[in-house]
């Protein structure tokens, strides 16, 4: 390269980088407008120091510094063409990804990055918030039955007997499954809306470190850092969310089938009433034989003071007023005891027993539960977590393998060990 065409053409390759700049802003409204000003400065500091070296060397006749300075010119024009390789990169990878997915926009919303973010926050994310309020609607519904117990009584003056059960008590390890698909399902939530958050991070970062790695590569003594930088740039803020793409595409062939079975676990799934000793408990008829019309004074006691005064009125005429009381009193106690006998029968055979043996079976269990279950909730679960291993890999494994190729033909040598082994 000559001395006199070699500051000829720096100065049209560096006003064709900032005139480049406009159109393709003005063409894809994205990216950032201080990216194209910040290049421009490093070029310009580039320019400016070899400039500097140049002059040195020809005052003091120093010909290895004027050998230095013109290898470094060059390679400051090889930088040039590499930064507008960057800015003509990001422009076709922004309009080619408006182009396939269909989302147009300004600004940041028109980027690749911004495209990306969107599936990850309004496909991934959604999809997982959606299966994650089946999941807990399930373990709801679950959970209802599985902890209905109850207790039968027969209890006669000293002698009392009683059976407990909980029909539905096996019904607790299919809850601990959805409770742990449910954290599956969280877990990879919290993934999606990582990997958005590093899409925001990267294309914040390349605005200042494109610039950086095009004034490293400038010179000899940073060259290979500078073209690393380059390449984790562009594999890191274009290539990796444009892999992005690519995985959409992958993810909404197995949507439907993944969000039909979501819907499908909710609708087979019984919302069964509340258990019947709620109603029980809640009875007027039986409440009005447990608490008495006496205010703060309930069962026994209050309907004793109601019946026995009134019932024993006409005996205190002729002194027997007390006997009478005691009398009543004794008839009083023996037909609450016959009733705390009788009613616990009565309601195990009007509720308990048609709710037991007529909903709570062996075969509705499993019809109801653990089939739905089985069928829905845990393919729902295993499609999510593949998927999104899947939309997660596909734009890693593009990027780790356009880093090392990248840096490569920027001049550097990363030594990214084990990456052969990795892709």
């Amino acid at each position: 390269m000559g001395a006199g065409a070699s500051p000829k053409a720096l100065l049209l390759s560096f006003f064709a980088l900032i005139l480049l700049s406009n159109p393709v802003h003005a063409a894809t409204g994205n990216w950032y407008d201080s990216l194209y000003v910040w290049l421009a400065v490093a070029v310009a500091i580039s320019s400016t120091v070899i400039g500097l070296a140049y002059m040195v060397a020809k005052l003091f006749e120093l010909q290895v510094l004027e050998a230095w300075s013109k290898i470094e010119l060059s390679e400051l024009m090889t930088s040039i063409v590499i930064a507008v390789f960057c800015v003509g990169l990001i422009a076709s990878v922004n309009s080619a990804a408006q182009f396939l997915t269909g989302q147009h926009g300004t600004g940041q919303q028109g980027d690749v990055s911004a495209i990306a973010q969107n599936f990850l926050n309004n496909s991934v994310y959604a999809d997982g918030k959606t299966i994650y309020s089946a999941l807990g609607e399930a373990y709801f519904r679950v959970a209802k039955i599985s902890s209905f117990s109850y207790t039968a009584g027969l209890s006669i003056s000293v002698a009392s007997a009683s059976y407990s059960e909980s029909p539905a008590g096996g019904l607790f390890a299919l809850g601990t499954e959805i409770s742990q698909g449910m954290d599956s399902v969280a877990n990879f939530m919290l993934l999606a809306a990582s990997q958005a958050a590093f899409l925001i991070f990267f294309s914040n970062a390349a605005t200042i470190m494109l610039p950086v790695g095009i004034f490293l590569r400038s010179f000899s003594f940073t060259r290979k850092i500078g073209a690393v930088v380059l390449a984790g740039v562009i594999a890191s803020s274009v290539i990796y969310p444009a892999s992005f793409l690519i995985s959409q595409d992958v993810y909404k062939t197995f949507r439907s089938e993944m969000m039909n079975d979501a819907n499908q676990l909710v609708a087979n799934l019984p919302a069964l009433r509340n258990p019947p000793s709620t109603e029980l408990i809640c009875n007027p008829w039986q409440q009005a034989i447990v608490q008495s019309p006496v205010p703060l004074v309930g069962g026994e006691i209050g309907w004793y003071l109601i019946t026995c005064p009134v019932a024993c009125a006409a005996s205190a005429i002729g002194g027997g007023f007390g006997a009478c009381m005691e009398s009543c009193k004794q008839i009083v106690a023996l037909i609450f005891t016959i009733l705390k006998a009788v009613m616990p029968i009565i309601d195990y055979g009007a509720s308990i027993a048609p709710y037991r043996f007529g909903t709570i079976t062996i075969g509705n269990l499993m019809t109801n539960y653990f089939e739905p279950v089985y069928a829905y909730a845990l393919p729902t679960v295993t499609k999510y977590a593949i998927l999104s291993i899947v939309t997660f890999l596909i734009p890693l494994i593009f990027t780790m393998s356009m880093l090392r190729s990248l840096a490569v033909a920027f001049g550097g040598e990363p030594q990214l060990y084990g990456l052969s082994k990795l892709v």
